[in-house]
């Protein structure tokens, strides 16, 4: 039921007075006017102080050739994910600037090529915040349908209302995701997505338009793409931003800084600046190509060196084994030394003793 309801179309006054195109064989239109009949406004506007009231007309005229009834009420303003203006959905109650206005009459049934002028009066609350208060007022028709599932079509004027206090105008991007798919040929570049909400965090309706800047470390590389315009959002809407861009260099790291510059939407003023909106988020983009390759250059290189040292100790230690045995080849012993003239070999066990050298004694005379 939610889907067929914002699936009908609302179209607001603008240029022209607000009329239905046919559906089926009913044909209306909804206008501001005054207590005669509509007048030269668009869409009813105002600018009042908490506690203020006003009271004003707006006409609804049958354009098709039976009796058509209508339901008359009014609804709060929102905007929708594609960045139209809509109201409440029927049923859903008003909160907030809809639900502040009351009409002279919720029904009425007209002939073909006829209209009526009903009256209304907007009260504002004495506690209602400074800044815009969308809303919208109704002529529906339809309602009940077959298989439980219930049709509204409807036509409306919108109600710009505009409470005065301080005015905190805010437009910024929030929440950015940003992806980086590529870097595995061998041109380093890959594919750069990058999305993010745009958020009326103020109290006024604004639009705008959003840049989206893509940068290198050190400032090697960068680059600047104008995603496009923000449409009106009212307070605490918000609009997704989406883009993608190809061909953009593998750089390990990307700093992406998403910005929105707000202005006013149609005739408003806001007397106080408007501050530009930015968030950043960074995104690895790793040349994978170049990584890998890098790493089997480097994995080479240290297999060679490894194997040449191991080469180098094998000869090392082959060389010291033919000169040992060349020593002992040559009655050298490979270790210790000859001993010294005079000193006698000391013998170990089972070795024949040293042959003794006998003393020779010296008779004397008597």
């Amino acid at each position: 039921m939610a889907a067929a309801l914002l699936a009908t179309a609302l179209s607001m006054a603008a240029a022209a007075p607000a009329a239905a195109q046919p559906s089926g064989t009913v044909t209306w239109a909804v206008q501001p006017s005054d207590a005669d009949g509509p007048d030269d406004r668009v869409s009813f506007r105002y600018e009042l102080q908490p506690g203020d009231s006003v009271t004003d007309h707006v006409t609804v005229t049958n354009l098709s050739d039976h009796d058509v009834a209508f339901q008359l009420y009014a609804s709060d303003g929102i905007t929708t994910s594609a960045g139209l203006f809509d109201l409440l959905p029927a049923g859903e109650q008003p909160r907030d600037a809809g639900s502040w206005i009351e009409l002279g009459q919720t029904r009425v049934e007209l002939a073909p090529d006829q209209r009526t002028t009903v009256p209304f009066t907007l009260r504002v609350p004495a506690d209602a915040t400074p800044g815009d208060h969308p809303a919208g007022i109704v002529a529906a028709v339809g309602g009940t349908g077959t298989d439980e599932l219930s049709v509204e079509r409807r036509v409306g004027a919108r109600v710009h209302l505009r409470v005065a206090g301080d005015l905190t105008p805010a437009l910024v991007p929030s929440d950015p995701d940003t992806d980086f798919v590529g870097g595995w040929s061998s041109d380093g570049q890959g594919t750069m997505h990058v999305s993010y909400d745009v958020v009326n965090t103020g109290n006024v309706r604004l639009q705008g338009s959003t840049t989206v800047e893509l940068r290198a470390p050190f400032g090697i590389w960068s680059r600047t793409f104008d995603v496009g315009e923000v449409p009106e959002l009212l307070p605490g809407a918000t609009f997704r931003v989406e883009l993608t861009v190809e061909e953009v260099p593998a750089l390990v790291m990307l700093t992406t800084s998403a910005r929105v510059v707000p202005r006013t939407v149609g005739v408003d003023e806001v007397p106080v600046a408007l501050p530009e909106g930015e968030a950043r988020e960074r995104t690895w983009a790793m040349p994978w190509f170049w990584t890998l390759t890098s790493l089997v250059l480097v994995a080479a290189v240290t297999a060679g060196v490894l194997t040449r040292g191991r080469r180098r100790r094998q000869m090392a230690a082959a060389l010291a084994r033919a000169r040992a045995d060349g020593r002992r080849e040559a009655g050298t012993p490979s270790t210790g030394s000859a001993p010294a003239e005079g000193q006698a070999h000391q013998t170990g066990a089972g070795s024949e003793p040293d042959p003794v050298t006998p003393r020779q004694e010296t008779s004397h005379g008597p």
